[in-house]
């Protein structure tokens, strides 16, 4: 019979072992057994572990990431494994750290927009990190395409001024300094229908507006007349009624009559480019280039004397691209003593191209166009 120190021996003997059993049972690392990513649309990374843990989270700077240290947890390639794609993260990997702890690296547009919570289901434990919104696609916007036709050119020199000055020479002057001025502005891409003395046909001019999807089409005239006290600048947009039936009279003529326009013979041109007089019924379009004209013809006013104080409508040829808002600046009457004078001078005609473009600029900001860099929203 055991006296009662080698029972008490046994019964400390007996406490220690199971402490020591338990306690080694307890420690043994958790391990990672499902790792799925969900957007519903935040995008959130479920973890499962066999058994509950604790955990610590870590931003780390350049790059911007999120870490979570899960303790006392075994390596696993889980995580390695899952697809990030159309989710809120750009990259996911794991690394075992010291003290058997498991680490996870996210790196994510916001690191410090996430949210976790762990919860035990089933005989299981699971963290579940909650990131930012899953992102939607982004439709890039585009530049504002602007197209800039100086009148006449070449062959063609128009108007000429009581000196001789060339509406030909005035008209390209103020379209390069217009040029300029618009390709400053962020979110603007600007075509020349002519850069130097050459004359592309008026057919020509409308179809590069056309090729380069045009959203504005400016024009840029210096006008004449026989009464020389006739001065100030006119804005045109394309009159409607006058357009259409004057259209339809030269088609239904097109086999026998040669139409003059500018100079240039239209009459061996193909029946679709001319039939473009009649598509310009559209009411929209040209409603667009009375805003636009109104706009370029408010900023004219500032400094320089306007022959007609509202934008102007005729049946203007180079105004007839049936989807581009287009205007025709006549910049003044070079067929007057002053005006003319005026227009040679290169600091009034960089005063005309900065009228116009701040008139262009009113009106894009006035009227924006959708999915361009002038669309706010």
């Amino acid at each position: 019979m055991l006296n009662s120190d080698s029972m008490m021996k046994r019964i400390l003997y007996s406490f220690f072992f199971l402490i020591f059993f338990y306690s080694v049972a307890y420690a043994a690392p958790s391990q990672l057994t499902q790792a799925k990513i969900e957007t519903t649309p935040q995008t959130c990374l479920i973890l499962t572990l066999n058994k509950s843990t604790t955990y610590t989270k870590i931003l780390l700077k350049n790059p911007d990431r999120f870490v979570l240290d899960l303790n006392n947890t075994n390596p696993s390639t889980l995580i390695n494994k899952l697809n990030v794609n159309n989710t809120s993260i750009a990259s996911i990997k794991t690394g075992a750290q010291p003290k058997n702890t498991l680490r996870i690296v996210i790196q994510l547009d916001k690191p410090d927009n996430v949210s976790i919570a762990s919860t035990t289901l089933n005989s299981t434990y699971q963290i579940v990190l909650t990131l930012a919104a899953t992102p939607r696609p982004i439709i890039k916007k585009r530049d504002i395409v602007v197209v800039i036709d100086p009148g006449h050119g070449g062959q063609d020199p128009g108007a000429s001024g009581p000196t001789g000055t060339r509406e030909k020479n005035i008209t390209l002057a103020i379209g390069l300094d217009l040029q300029r001025e618009l390709q400053q502005v962020p979110g603007i891409k600007v075509y020349m229908t002519r850069d130097k003395d050459i004359y592309p046909s008026l057919g020509q001019r409308l179809a590069l507006a056309r090729k380069v999807k045009a959203d504005i089409f400016i024009s840029i005239h210096a006008d004449a007349y026989k009464n020389r006290a006739a001065r100030g600048a006119t804005v045109f947009a394309l009159s409607q009624g006058r357009a259409t039936s004057e259209a339809a009279h030269w088609i239904a003529e097109r086999e026998n009559k040669s139409e003059l326009i500018g100079g240039v013979d239209l009459a061996d041109k193909n029946y679709a480019l001319r039939s473009v007089l009649v598509d310009l019924s559209q009411t929209a379009t040209i409603g667009l280039s009375l805003k636009l004209g109104d706009d370029v013809l408010g900023n004219l006013s500032k400094f320089s004397t306007l022959h007609s104080h509202r934008v102007e409508q005729a049946s203007l040829y180079v105004l007839t691209s049936p989807d581009i808002p287009a205007i025709l600046v006549e910049t003044g009457f070079i067929s007057n003593p002053t005006e003319e004078r005026l227009l040679k001078t290169p600091s009034y005609q960089e005063k005309l191209a900065l009228a116009i473009k701040n008139g262009v600029l009113t009106y894009l900001n006035d009227n924006p166009t959708d999915n361009t860099t002038f669309d706010k929203k």
